[in-house]
């Protein structure tokens, strides 16, 4: 494979992470009713109630949330590949980073899949319901912290880069460590059913996403640039061998 065919693919993994962004809001939250997500505090006959409500739409949505979330993957691999760069032999940060990158995205599958199964049986009690949405919410959250060391990881190797053209501008690579800490508040979730710490509550939700949502969309603008500039780099200095259309 030559470089510029291996730079589009790094720019299209790149851009997995804002399509994915955008997708699983729509999938998991408008589909999935999420935006918020329903109460903690609902008993079980009104939680199965608004799951039998919302039935295909849950289903669909927690479906198609699972898969796309196949393009956290991606998103790291080229996430992997610049810090490498970056950090050089024995890479350990970006090593920790990959390692995150990879955990998270099974977190974002395998807890769509829970809250399908809630909705897959309707007619069940409504207290079996509740207990799979808890599992599924109490295991999207308190698992934290394998993105968090992704996030850590990626800003401290972001603000060591000296290169000429660094990829991440400073304050990019702060606010992944920040939003990496601040996942920390989701240690509390569990305590509580209602208020700001809930997982449907201003910080347990709003804020904890927010923070999440703008590191994944600067962090892969920034390495959408990097690529774009490398193709453009590589399209004046390597030869382009015209077909003949014989061969050789």
């Amino acid at each position: 494979m030559n470089a510029r065919v291996n730079l589009k693919y790094q720019l299209l993994a790149a851009s997995s992470g804002f399509l994915f962004e955008v997708l699983f809001t729509i999938f998991w939250g408008v589909f999935g009713h999420n935006l918020p997500p329903a109460s903690p505090a609902l008993s079980g006959p009104a939680l199965g109630a608004f799951y039998a409500q919302h039935h295909a739409a849950i289903l669909f949505g927690n479906s198609m949330a699972a898969l796309i979330s196949v393009l956290w993957i991606t998103w790291t691999a080229q996430l992997t590949i610049v810090m490498w760069r970056i950090e050089g032999s024995a890479p350990v940060l970006t090593i920790v980073q990959l390692i995150g990158g990879a955990l998270t995205a099974w977190v974002l599958m395998f807890c769509p899949a829970i809250w399908a199964t809630a909705a897959f049986r309707p007619e069940i009690d409504g207290n079996l319901i509740r207990l799979l949405n808890d599992l599924g919410f109490i295991l999207f959250n308190i698992t934290y912290a394998v993105t968090s060391v992704q996030a850590i990881a990626a800003g401290i190797v972001g603000l060591a880069d000296t290169s000429e053209h660094p990829v991440f501008p400073r304050w990019v690579c702060r606010w992944a460590i920040f939003t990496g800490l601040s996942f920390l508040i989701l240690t509390a979730m569990p305590f509580f059913k209602t208020g700001m710490l809930a997982w449907n509550g201003a910080l347990g939700f709003w804020a904890v996403f927010g923070t999440y949502f703008i590191w994944t969309a600067s962090t892969g603008v920034c390495m959408a640039r990097d690529a774009s500039r490398r193709f453009r780099e590589a399209e004046h200095t390597l030869p382009t061998v015209p077909f003949s259309g014989r061969a050789a």
